[in-house]
């Protein structure tokens, strides 16, 4: 298997700290619709200070307020933004939709793309940032995965492209699992290097594509197992022709004012649970995104890029839980009930579990066994916002910094304590 230049999807129950179900319950076993809580109203006769938020800080952060930018984060703020310019696979072929957990803003470098030497290759030319999203079909017999790849200048741009496809299609010894890749021309792709391999093991094709584009140099993997290379390649053409459409519309901003970023857009940022010292995060786990950033990480993309229109949510944050702002209350009622209704496709056997919703207004939590381990999902509603929180302990895990199952409770309690007290604050729209 050629693993240092194929694009691997791999679909986990938990990816890092946290387990994103959009698309969340089950007319099956009780973990139905008919929950019957209403939105949260400020304060509601709830105690605060009695509920167990562990080590959480409750206290909202107005980033605005206190003058804070991104500063070193920049970089991974900018690729957040970058997001909501990058293709769906989905939307180049609707039969695309499976995948996500891996998808993202990686910094310095394109993530885990390449695992070979093509990494080393790319070094000199000082990439700032990366947002990778890759789809398969649900039989894993096609893929398509796109990444947009930030340089300093054009010329570093273009340097890249011709050093990793350099190093594609003439691979050092140690990379030559199973023979250099053909280089081909694509005539519908002016300026594109591509390069294609067929497994003789398998009988998949893969094709890889590298279009330098300004400062950014766009990326596109498609295989098909059946070998059929008219779909790998059309689906690689339109999905960079609808790239370039999209990355010319992106409003980047100038590399020397990264820094000066705000990091919490419309600071809904600040209503999330946030994440301890020991919790791991990675550069797409402390983010705010647009709907269609979000949708790169969504369980059902299609379907969910529907429910935002519908509800108008304009705004999603992840840091150690996933709050939506919808257009009001009413629609942040309707996204947390049409989630509700998914989640029961997803997780059928999860069952309510009353003790991690702590009787908090607006909250509805399951509980259950999984093939890869035991989950719990959690959704609440407050005002306008809807938030997600979820934990996941894999089978025979012993360490306790791997285990997101054991502080659930605690996050969805500091998860109310913030909603709250944004409220109190005032904490409103920048």
């Amino acid at each position: 298997m050629r693993i240092s230049r194929t694009r691997r999807v791999v679909v986990a129950v938990a990816a890092a700290t946290s387990l994103t179900v959009a698309g969340c319950s089950t007319d099956d076993g009780g973990a139905a619709a008919a929950d019957t809580t209403t939105t949260a109203a400020a304060g509601d006769g709830i105690d605060l200070a009695a509920l167990d938020t562990g080590a959480y800080n409750t206290e909202p952060k107005d980033f605005v307020e206190q003058g804070q930018r991104a500063e070193d984060f920049g970089p991974a703020v900018e690729g957040q933004r970058l997001a909501e310019f990058v293709v769906h696979p989905h939307t180049i072929d609707p039969a695309l939709t499976v995948g996500g957990p891996n998808n993202g803003v990686f910094v310095g470098g394109f993530g885990p793309i390449f695992t070979g030497t093509e990494r080393q290759v790319v070094e000199p030319f000082s990439m700032i940032h990366a947002f990778d999203s890759s789809r398969s079909t649900a039989d894993e017999s096609r893929t398509l995965g796109i990444g947009v790849w930030r340089f300093p200048t054009d010329d570093d741009a273009a340097g890249a492209a011709q050093a990793l496809h350099q190093a594609i299609v003439s691979p050092s010894g140690e990379d030559l699992t199973s023979g250099p890749e053909t280089p081909v021309s694509v005539p519908q792709l002016p300026g594109t290097l591509a390069s294609t391999y067929t497994w003789p093991e398998t009988g998949t094709t893969s094709l890889n594509t590298l279009t330098p584009r300004g400062m950014f140099v766009i990326y596109t993997y498609t295989s098909d197992r059946s070998g059929e290379s008219a779909w790998v390649t059309d689906t690689a053409v339109r999905a960079v022709q609808q790239q370039i459409e999209l990355l010319d519309r992106f409003p980047a901003t100038p590399t020397d004012e990264i820094g000066a970023l705000p990091v919490d857009l419309d600071k809904v940022l600040a209503r999330t649970v946030g994440f301890l010292d020991n919790e791991y995060a990675r550069n797409s786990d402390t983010a705010i995104y647009g709907p269609d950033g979000w949708l790169h990480f969504d369980s059902h993309p299609a379907v969910t890029e529907e429910l935002f229109e519908r509800t108008g949510t304009d705004r999603i944050a992840k840091a150690n839980s996933n709050v939506y702002r919808t257009a009001g209350a009413a629609d942040a009622d309707d996204l947390k009930a049409a989630f509700i209704e998914m989640n029961g496709d997803t997780y059928p056997d999860l069952v309510p579990d009353t003790t991690l919703a702590q009787n908090l207004p607006g909250t509805t939590c399951w509980s259950g066994d999984t093939a890869q381990g035991r989950i719990g999902v959690c959704l609440m509603t407050y005002g306008r916002y809807m938030a997600e929180v979820s934990g996941f302990r894999a089978i025979a895990n012993t360490d306790p910094d791997n285990d997101t199952l054991r502080t659930i409770a605690q996050r969805v309690a500091t998860q109310y304590t913030k909603f709250v007290r944004a409220d109190e604050m005032g904490l409103g729209e920048n």
